[in-house]
C-alpha cells in the first residue's frame, strides 16, 4: 500500500477519473477480497476535481543516480484540493507528510528560493530551501532537510551560517535543519497514508463510522468497526481520516491496519 508516484512531474492540471486513492484495489491487494466486508455502500468516485500541478520554487529533473524524486499527490493546505509536491528524497517525502497533518500550518512551498548568499571564496551562490512553513500564528519557517551522512564534514552547517547571515528580511523567522532522527517513520507512513486518502472525501462512509463508534462502550479493532458499520472497503479509509481528525481514538500503536485498536473519544 505505498503511495503511488506521480510522474506527471511538473504537468499540467487533468481530470481525475474515479478514486483518485488509488483504493480499492490496494486494499484488495493487502487484505485479500473486500467481500468479507458486508457493505450498504456502493465504489466511491470523485469526478469534479483536477490536480493543481507542481508549485515549487525549483524544476526537479526526474533523473537522478545519487537520489530518487517523487512527486506525490496530495492535498493543499488552504483549498483541501489535491495538488502535486515535487520531493528531492524519502527523507522529504515523509518529513513533508508529518508537516500537512500538523494542525497548526496553514501552508507549505516546498523547494523554495533562490536565496543567494555569499560563499567563503567570495562568490555568490544560491540555495533553495527544501520546505518554506507557515504556520496558523503567522510564524514562518524555512527548513533544511538532510541525512546525517551528509552532515559529517561539516561543510553544509558552515553553508546554512552564510545563508542565515545574507537572508532577506523576512524571508523566513526561524531556520530548521531536519534529519531522518528528528522524527518516526512510522508516524510519517501513517501520515502519508491519511493524505492519500483524504484526496477522496466520503460523506456516507464518515457518516456511518461516526455512528457507529458513538455506540462503542470499549475498544475493538478497525475491522470489527468495518464489520459493524457496514461500510465494507470504504470503511477502513473512514475509518483512518476518523483517527487523524480526532473522531476515533488510536489506542495501539505502530502502522495504522485493520488489527489497530480504537475507541471512542472520550
Amino acid at each position: 500500500m505505498n503511495m503511488p508516484i506521480e510522474r506527471t512531474l511538473n504537468g499540467v492540471n487533468k481530470l481525475i477519473p474515479r478514486d483518485i486513492s488509488g483504493m480499492p484495489e490496494a486494499f484488495r491487494r493487502a487484505y485479500g477480497p473486500t467481500e468479507a466486508f458486508s457493505s450498504t455502500l456502493g465504489e466511491l468516485e470523485r469526478n469534479d476535481v483536477a490536480v493543481a500541478s507542481y508549485q515549487g520554487n525549483r524544476t526537479i529533473n526526474p533523473r537522478s543516480r545519487g537520489s530518487c524524486r517523487i512527486f506525490a499527490v496530495w492535498p493543499d493546505l488552504e483549498t483541501t484540493f489535491p495538488r502535486v509536491y515535487g520531493l528531492d528524497s524519502l527523507l522529504e517525502y515523509h518529513h513533508l507528510a508529518l508537516t500537512l497533518v500538523d494542525k497548526n500550518v496553514r501552508q507549505v512551498q516546498e523547494q523554495y528560493g533562490p536565496i543567494r548568499y555569499r560563499k567563503e571564496d567570495g562568490s555568490w551562490g544560491s540555495h533553495f530551501f527544501d520546505l518554506l512553513k507557515t504556520n496558523k500564528c503567522g510564524r514562518r519557517e524555512a527548513v533544511a532537510i538532510k541525512p546525517t551522512s551528509r552532515l559529517l564534514s561539516g561543510r553544509f552547517f558552515t553553508e546554512i551560517r552564510r545563508i542565515c547571515s545574507t537572508m532577506p528580511k523576512g524571508t523566513a523567522d526561524e531556520v530548521r535543519l531536519v534529519t531522518e532522527k528528528s522524527f518516526s517513520r512510522v508516524k510519517a507512513t501513517n501520515a502519508a497514508t491519511y493524505l492519500r486518502f483524504a484526496l477522496c472525501p466520503d460523506l456516507e462512509a464518515d457518516a456511518l463510522i461516526d455512528d457507529a463508534v458513538q455506540k462503542l462502550a470499549g475498544e475493538l479493532t478497525i475491522s470489527d468497526l468495518i464489520q459493524i458499520s457496514q461500510t465494507g472497503p470504504r470503511g477502513f479509509r473512514a475509518a483512518f481520516r476518523a483517527i487523524y481528525e480526532e473522531r476515533i481514538t488510536l489506542v495501539s500503536t505502530g502502522h495504522i491496519n485493520l488489527h489497530s485498536i480504537v475507541r471512542r473519544p472520550q
